[in-house]
């Protein structure tokens, strides 16, 4: 895993809603085109990707991670943040620093927490965004696992596979913008326990899991 953590000239600058897609394109300028374009998942027709990120603007600091199913981009992303900056169009970056720490186990279980996004369509045709205490949420991100296996490995998974939510924040959904989407997506804070083979595990860890992986900050989630 990469992070990067940088500080804006202003902490006032108004750049929160915008960050995820200015984000994005620095990471996708480094690296190749069918990253950008993913990978196709037969039958249901879901486009996945390799890698994924998360952030969090603080004030004027700010902390980018970044992992990726294939090692060598991460490394990719941190020469180019070390060599040419943190380059967000306009806005002025200042004290970037690059940290390189493993996350990616070799044990058959783990507790993860993180922000998942998972939404269904409601009777009015718009978007209803589920919580991680809502059954239909951990079905669909035990079957988009499993879809994203399966695209990045190109075979079905064979092994045990268990997912279990422990504890949901019940007050504090985060909101998740990308481009000139005025409508945010909706997840909660959640930690849940997995048990599964390691390669299973590491997928989830290094490409995320649910909707926005690579997009909009969310699906990114971490060992604790």
């Amino acid at each position: 895993m990469i992070t990067i953590n940088s500080r804006l000239a202003s902490p006032n600058l108004k750049i929160g809603k915008s960050l995820a897609r200015l984000i994005q394109g620095f990471i996708y300028r480094h690296l190749p085109d069918a990253e950008h374009e993913g990978y196709r998942h037969e039958p249901s027709g879901k486009i996945f990707k390799r890698t994924n990120f998360d952030f969090l603007l603080n004030g004027a600091d700010l902390r980018i991670r970044f992992t990726s199913y294939e090692p060598e981009f991460e490394k990719i992303i941190a020469l180019a943040a070390l060599k040419d900056g943190l380059n967000l169009g306009k806005i002025h970056i200042l004290d970037t620093t690059v940290a390189v720490s493993e996350h990616r186990i070799t044990q058959s279980k783990a507790r993860l927490q993180g922000c998942v996004i998972c939404s269904v369509q409601g009777l009015l045709g718009h978007k209803v965004f589920l919580e991680p205490q809502d059954s239909r949420h951990l079905e669909m991100m035990k079957m988009n696992a499993l879809q994203r296996f399966e695209t990045l490995n190109g075979r079905k998974y064979g092994g045990e596979f268990e997912l279990n939510l422990l504890r949901q924040d019940l007050e504090k959904p985060l909101y998740f913008y990308y481009g000139n989407n005025q409508t945010p997506a909706k997840a909660w804070p959640a930690v849940w326990d997995i048990k599964a083979l390691p390669e299973l595990i590491n997928t989830v860890l290094d490409a995320g899991v649910g909707g926005g992986c690579m997009n909009c900050g969310a699906g990114f989630l971490e060992t604790i």
